[in-house]
């Protein structure tokens, strides 16, 4: 289960994009699911390809990095008080993040499937409007499962 190591922050305060990032990914790394290079390489990947996704209502974030990284799949979750800002993907805008899903896969097959999924999600109002709000993770990790995130 993507979430079963519990890297779920919720209102956490980041003074920028790399605070929040490294928060995130130290996180996952103390939970054993990413190496030790996780971060660093996490960081180089965001400065050239952005992750930013500006949805109706709140910019969130996906960064990720290369599977070598990855010792077995995770997905970290991290609210932000206050948005921080990140580079927008695509186009590379600044746009400001309260909401990153942290990528750590294995495979490349299960990173697109996880992005669609993402993208489904971050269409739904309704979800994100119920994502900015939760602080439980167990209302969390509903949400999820209700938007076939995770099984």
């Amino acid at each position: 289960m993507l979430f079963d190591k519990e890297v779920i922050l919720f209102n956490q305060d980041a003074s920028d994009n790399v605070s929040a990032l490294t928060r995130l990914a130290y996180s996952m790394y103390a939970k054993g699911v990413v190496t030790s290079e996780y971060r660093d390489a996490l960081l180089k990947r965001e400065e050239s390809f952005p992750t930013g996704l500006m949805t109706q209502t709140i910019g969130v974030a996906i960064p990720h990095t290369d599977p070598d990284k990855v010792i077995e799949p995770q997905i970290g979750f991290m609210s932000l008080k206050h948005p921080v800002t990140f580079h927008q993907m695509g186009d590379n805008a600044e746009i400001q993040v309260k909401l990153i899903f942290m990528l750590a896969l294995k495979k490349s097959d299960d990173q697109l499937s996880m992005l669609q999924k993402l993208m489904a999600l971050f269409q739904n109002q309704e979800a994100m409007d119920a994502l900015q709000k939760i602080e439980q993770k167990n209302d969390f990790l509903d949400l999820m499962k209700k938007n076939e995130i995770i099984e």
